[in-house]
């Protein structure tokens, strides 16, 4: 590949990049759509720099000292971001913002004490180690984060598994991009213009997404944040109907689940309607198709009726009706199937 060719690619992923992040930080969008936005800007300063300093023989030393401020941002930046999407957040966290305003007014008030202009080899090392630990510990919690989102939205079934592979691409390149510059920085000969590569293929990667696929650059929750421990008590609710068999009962209320997961019924309400997502009634229905299953399939001693009586309906067609809806057979032809 040309030189010209390499700057050329380089550098329109960094001015198309910022272009995008500056009109979704004053777009007045969503804090997910702001933290990326911001994200793309911090990327594009940092990158720009990369490319300008692997084509030019002599940088000035102010754009080096911006680029590598810039660093300290993008890490804190993808963390907020993912956290953002992970809770659904409509209103920003002030926490968020404050951090935020402390590393601005901490990386000027170094650049304006220690200058790189005459202190470059302080900033060459104990700087710039400061800086890139900051980028890399958020970048891991950044990822932890967004496990957690996969966790709950495959649970839950959420709009965001959707876009699951759009979410994967983000997260694969700022991890690139991040990999790429401390390798660079700790290992002699590792050239970070891979990052500056990855960093045009991932913006054109979600301007074709949005364009072809009519996404949007940024996905959405129309759901309000959910329980930051729903796997958790989800799990802790699953175990609980596994070995008290609670659903046996054909007059199990929420208030009983309430009080045996321990919270109140608006919390187990909403872990059941936004975590789970289909709610009490079918929820206890699942539990019980599944006790019908296990007894149709060890006692042969046992009627269907019987059955369904024993696994907590009450009533033979509320048994056929739910087994049929869960299943998508009837118990007999469940039955059937085994011989």
């Amino acid at each position: 590949m040309s030189i010209s060719l390499l700057f050329l690619l380089a550098s329109l992923g960094v001015a198309n990049g910022m272009i995008l992040g500056f009109f979704l930080v004053f777009g007045k969008k969503s804090p997910a759509e702001f933290y990326f936005g911001t994200l793309l800007i911090a990327l594009g300063i940092r990158i720009g720099k990369s490319v300008l300093y692997y084509f030019t023989t002599d940088l000035d030393m102010t754009i080096r000292q911006v680029g590598l401020s810039a660093c300290i941002f993008i890490g804190p930046l993808f963390y907020f971001y993912v956290k953002a999407l992970k809770n659904g957040e409509n209103k920003f966290d002030r926490s968020n913002l404050r951090f935020l305003l402390g590393l601005l007014i901490l990386i000027l008030a170094v650049g304006l004490i220690f200058p790189y202009n005459t202190h470059p080899k302080l900033w060459n090392g104990p700087i710039i180690k400061g800086i890139y630990f900051i980028w890399g510990i958020f970048t891991i919690v950044g990822l932890w984060q967004w496990i957690r989102l996969i966790q709950i939205g495959r649970r839950s079934r959420n709009r965001l598994v959707d876009d699951f592979r759009y979410l994967l691409g983000v997260i694969a390149g700022i991890v690139f991009i991040t990999c790429t510059y401390q390798f660079a920085y700790f290992i002699d000969g590792f050239t970070y213009l891979w990052g500056s590569m990855i960093f045009t293929v991932s913006f054109y990667y979600l301007a074709i997404r949005a364009l072809v696929g009519q996404k949007p650059i940024v996905p959405k929750t129309t759901k309000p944040p959910l329980l930051e421990n729903a796997i958790a008590l989800l799990d802790k609710l699953d175990q609980i109907m596994v070995s008290k068999k609670p659903f046996t009962n054909p007059k199990l209320k929420l208030d009983e689940l309430c009080e045996m997961i321990g919270v109140s019924k608006h919390m187990l309400s909403r872990l059941l309607n936004e975590v789970y997502v289909h709610g009490f009634s079918h929820y206890i229905k699942e539990y019980r198709v599944t006790e019908a299953r296990r007894l149709i399939e060890s006692q042969d001693n046992l009627s269907l009726e019987g059955i369904g009586y024993e696994a907590g309906f009450n009533s033979k067609s509320a048994f056929f009706e739910a087994f049929k809806k869960v299943t998508g057979s009837t118990p007999a032809q469940y039955k059937k199937s085994l011989d």
